[in-house]
């Protein structure tokens, strides 16, 4: 499912309007329907927003997993992401950066290869040797 359905699934999960959900997250409401239509991507205040006022699993919203809504156990909040803007000095687009990083499944992919890595997991290096190679190829 794409990012695109599952705005509006959340939309239909809340019961409001983009109308409303608008107002609440003190945005355009053209703002969402670009979102829906595929036109624009959720930036960093809208996804900030959305965690703090509807307590939406954002990682659910990028790439479908997970649950739709935050256990109030393991909330991830607005705190959550201004402590790795401030612990990285990021700016809000390399923030949004991130977010788009993480959800291409690529990109993703090569991510969580390096923490593995981390982890001391040799295959997961030379795994990401051999995709960093094709990327040389392809890219010079």
């Amino acid at each position: 499912m794409s990012i695109e359905k599952r705005i509006k699934e959340m939309k239909s999960a809340l019961r409001m309007t983009s109308g409303e959900i608008a107002e609440k997250l003190n945005i355009p409401v053209r703002t969402i329907g670009s979102y829906e239509r595929g036109e624009a991507q959720p930036g960093t205040k809208f996804l900030t927003a959305i965690i703090d006022v509807f307590n939406i699993n954002v990682n659910w919203l990028l790439t479908g997993e997970g649950s739709m809504f935050l256990e109030t156990t393991d909330i991830k909040d607005l705190s959550t992401i201004n402590s790795i803007k401030d612990i990285f000095k990021l700016s809000d687009e390399e923030v949004n950066g991130l977010f788009e990083l993480l959800k291409a499944e690529a990109s993703r992919d090569m991510v969580l290869k390096f923490i593995q890595i981390k982890k001391g997991n040799k295959e997961a290096l030379n795994s990401l040797i051999h995709n960093l190679q094709g990327i040389k190829a392809i890219y010079g």
